[in-house]
């Protein structure tokens, strides 16, 4: 999620990509961190944008989602989804995917990967690092505040870079009397916002310097989901390995507009960001502060 700001976004750039194109690599820096492997790698503090999310993991019971909905023309070329043939990975039942913590969790392996310290890497491409923890335990200094008002529709957006298809949800949690660490998925499961309308936009990758956007018809279900009845849309971008995938088109800024339930309290709420990939055995999550007022 890029929109609402992050807890991350310390400078606030939001979806901003700098002058030669490249993503301006969101929250990286933000934390305190250690030396990694992680930064050896890839040449950046290992808390940037990308970084947060559930890896690992696969639904507890059947395929729910139904057919129109469930991507049946993505075959996860080059990916681990290409070989799910028992229809386990997170897309196949919305919601239903255990995860770590709700607002993501530090490169997705909390519990290690037979690697020794915080932030080794758990793959030859280090797209995942062991001892991270969950976003919501973390000390994150003067984040973002964005104000809703209750019953108004909101602009909300997110980055998909590399692409694991899936679809996903956005869900509000009031801030518990001790604070962001006592958030649960339940409570996000409680109030799972509405999408608005039946199009959203994209900022393909080869529009990200003019940020130009293209008005998509938006594919979405509250059928097969979780909790049941809750609002899930698919990821628009076709992963660009698959038949008639490209580069240009497989990765951007996706945008949408989400209702707020008029029945909310004012007060400080957790806005939380779910995708559930069908590619890959993972859950990306990102969590940004909102006043509803």
């Amino acid at each position: 999620m890029v929109f609402p700001l992050t807890w991350w976004d310390k400078h606030q750039s939001g979806w901003y990509w700098d002058e030669s194109g490249h993503n301006a690599h969101v929250g990286c820096g933000g934390l305190h961190l250690p030396h990694t492997g992680y930064e050896d790698k890839n040449g950046n503090k290992p808390d940037c944008l990308n970084m947060w999310y559930t890896n690992g993991v696969k639904n507890p019971g059947q395929a729910t989602i139904p057919e129109e909905v469930s991507q049946a023309d993505v075959t996860c070329i080059g990916q681990a989804g290409h070989h799910d043939t028992k229809k386990e990975y997170p897309w196949n039942a919305p919601g239903t995917a255990p995860v770590f913590g709700s607002c993501g969790t530090l490169g997705g392996n909390p519990g290690g990967c037979d690697q020794d310290e915080f932030g080794d890497c758990c793959s030859d491409h280090c797209d995942g690092f062991a001892f991270g923890e969950n976003a919501e335990t973390y000390p994150w200094h003067n984040p973002p505040v964005t104000e809703w008002k209750a019953g108004s529709f909101q602009e909300v957006a997110w980055y998909c870079g590399a692409n694991h298809a899936g679809g996903y949800s956005y869900r509000l949690c009031k801030i518990p009397h001790g604070g962001i660490t006592h958030l649960t998925e339940e409570c996000f499961q409680q109030n799972q916002l509405d999408f608005v309308g039946d199009t959203h936009w994209v900022n393909y990758g080869k529009d990200r310097k003019t940020g130009h956007r293209t008005e998509v018809p938006a594919l979405q279900t509250v059928e097969g989901t979780f909790p049941a009845g809750s609002m899930w849309r698919v990821n628009p971008l076709r992963p660009h390995m698959e038949e008639g995938g490209s580069n240009d088109y497989g990765h951007g800024h996706i945008i949408d507009n989400v209702k707020v339930p008029n029945t909310l309290d004012t007060g400080e709420y957790v806005l939380s960001f779910r995708w559930d990939s069908k590619c890959s055995p993972q859950v990306w999550s990102s969590c940004a502060n909102i006043r509803i007022v």
